[in-house]
């Protein structure tokens, strides 16, 4: 096959498509990447030389988010060549508005998390027919990982972090009269809801008779809820850090905007570094014997972290999803706390490093899952086996 691949000005996301293009040369596939930074210049990346690609027939273009269609260009673009397009989207649905309704005629959309998938199809069905789930993929590593007793930190935590207040100041300033209070409902709603989702929690809020809002209403609350989807992200996020540190353990930290952290100066708490390439982060990762995850509020899907994490002999210690519950079991393949119960963090830590044994068998397993199921080279063959579907069902 022939397939089109993109950079953009996304760090991670570009490192992903080096995989898939690692994974797609493996399996005998012929590719050219299209670099978006500078779509008209970039050597060996630029349009021109896409155009030159586009002469022999193609037979995907496969990016990340909206990456494949940021703008009617494009989209006019991969019509005229009739080449069927794949976003795999990483970030919640409900954030690209437009992005949503001007798509190519042969499209297809792949989401981490399975409420995406459901969103998708209720919200967006005449534009996004085709919407299949499709977990994060893990890399393996090129070389073995420190060992349980060598390596250099006990709980790393990897992540950005912003003041929970900043994204409220934000509603505030954007928003006013009933959109305003029903993103303020569904935050306090979330809060005290921890398995209810954005949409979810919206659709809850919006059913109650002051509104009774129709479809049209509750997407467009939806798709003013960027804000509120990070807000309830940072507040867990803040929670989950602050159970370890209160606690007496040390806690590392990997990301950037952790000087804004409240407790930045505690005695337990330590900031590696700001900003790293996303390889350099998974050495890292590495390097821990837990690492401590907090779901992107995704309440049936996937992370990249927890997979990763078990590749490189490492526990992770996330909240849970339906989703990963069905496929790993609490202290068997994975460890799991709760996030209306945070005050048991430390003592699920504590069973951890006390017990190394029994957290090298959870990795073992938990590691033959991954491998098995969520690597890259599994991920791209369920891309491609969708797309030679979809190819076969449109030339009947």
């Amino acid at each position: 096959m022939r397939i089109i691949l993109f950079y953009s000005g996304i760090e991670s996301f570009n490192y992903f498509t080096d995989e898939i293009n690692k994974e797609l040369h493996n399996l005998g596939h012929e590719t050219f990447i299209l670099d978006l930074r500078d779509a008209e210049n970039t050597p060996e990346h630029s349009l021109r030389d896409l155009y030159e690609f586009t002469k022999t027939p193609v037979d995907a273009a496969i990016g990340y988010d909206q990456m494949p269609v940021t703008g009617p260009a494009y989209v006019k673009l991969w019509n005229e060549l009739n080449i069927p397009v794949v976003s795999i989207f990483m970030d919640p649905p409900f954030r690209f508005g437009d992005y949503n309704r001007v798509l190519p005629k042969s499209y297809l959309r792949f989401c981490c998390d399975i409420e995406h998938v459901t969103w998708c199809k209720r919200f967006c069905s005449d534009t996004i027919p085709n919407v299949y789930f499709l977990p994060h993929g893990a890399t393996v590593p090129d070389k073995e990982p420190p060992s349980w007793e060598n390596k250099k930190y006990e709980i790393l935590f990897s992540g950005t972090y912003y003041k929970p207040e900043s994204y409220k100041r934000t509603i505030r300033e954007k928003y006013s009269g009933a959109v305003q209070k029903i993103l303020f409902d569904t935050m306090d709603f979330m809060k005290a809801n921890t398995s209810f989702s954005f949409p979810a929690a919206i659709d809850r809020i919006l059913s109650y008779a002051d509104y009774n809002a129709d479809d049209l209403t509750r997407l467009s609350v939806m798709e003013s809820g960027e804000e509120a989807d990070w807000y309830i992200r940072m507040y867990y996020r803040e929670k989950v850090i602050d159970s370890v540190l209160n606690s007496g353990r040390d806690l590392w930290v990997l990301g950037r905007g952790w000087e804004n952290y409240p407790q930045y100066n505690h005695p337990h708490f330590h900031h590696i570094k700001e900003r790293v390439p996303f390889a350099e982060s998974l050495d890292i990762m590495a390097d821990a014997k837990i690492n401590l995850n907090v779901m992107p509020w995704y309440k049936d899907g996937t992370h990249d972290r927890v997979f990763n994490t078990l590749l490189r002999h490492s526990i992770p210690l996330t909240d849970y999803s339906t989703y990963l519950k069905e496929n790993f079991k609490d202290r068997d393949s994975i460890y799991y706390y709760e996030l209306n119960k945070l005050n048991s963090i430390p003592e699920i830590i504590d069973d951890i490093l006390n017990d190394s044994l029994k957290a090298k068998l959870v990795i073992l397993k938990g590691t033959a899952i991954v491998y098995e199921n969520y690597t890259w080279n599994q991920i791209i063959k369920n891309i491609l086996n969708a797309v030679n579907a979809f190819k076969s069902d449109s030339e009947e």
